[in-house]
């Protein structure tokens, strides 16, 4: 696998994402790229099920997530579509969802507190997901709570002590910010890119 095809792994968190791209170039994994990428316009609501769409009538509801889902995927395309310029990435990893999908009755949704609650970060996470299926990429999941560093060791065949020495390297290389976020999105990353290195 060459350095030029990658994975990028993604952490959304409501109206942004962070997606870090990583290969491996002869034996080693590294890092490519790092970012941050908003998922919606400035002046639209980034939890529209969970706030504004609870106060309003139903077809007022609708037409305003119909608008943020509009922006959203967009943005989703969009990122995706830049760094897929650059970079030959081959699959996007990010976590599951809690539902396979929503409800297509926006009332539906609403008169339920759990899907209420999901679908607000299902908005962001699905429509990256979308984005690079349209765009051709594979997509992949991982279980929610379950910490992508041990599926990166397993799938490495390495210690998890080693992984996270890996992704404070990455850090390094990449400067701050480098949180939470960006290192599950780089662990997941390293989940596919040793399942692909085990292969080769």
């Amino acid at each position: 696998m060459s350095a030029t095809e990658a994975v990028i792994g993604a952490a959304d968190h409501y109206a942004r994402a962070e997606l870090v791209t990583l290969a491996v170039a002869g034996a080693s994994p590294v890092l490519l790229d790092r970012r941050r990428v908003e998922l919606i316009d400035k002046g639209l609501p980034s939890a529209p099920y969970h706030h504004e769409a609870l106060s309003l009538d139903i077809d007022t509801a609708i037409d305003l997530v119909d608008r943020v889902r509009r922006s959203v995927a967009k943005h989703a395309s969009a990122a995706i579509s830049t760094l897929l310029a650059t970079y030959r990435a081959q699959v996007l990893i990010l976590p599951s969802s809690p539902y396979d999908s929503l409800p297509d009755s926006l009332e539906e949704i609403l008169n339920s507190r759990r899907l209420t609650l999901a679908a607000d970060g299902m908005l962001y996470r699905e429509a990256l997901a979308e984005a690079a299926a349209e765009l051709g990429m594979e997509v992949r999941r991982y279980p929610r709570k379950t910490d992508p560093t041990a599926l990166a060791a397993q799938a490495m065949g390495v210690e998890v002590a080693e992984v996270n020495s890996l992704i404070a390297q990455f850090g390094r290389e990449a400067g701050t910010p480098w949180r939470k976020d960006h290192k599950m999105a780089a662990a997941a990353a390293l989940s596919v890119l040793g399942h692909r290195k085990g292969r080769g």
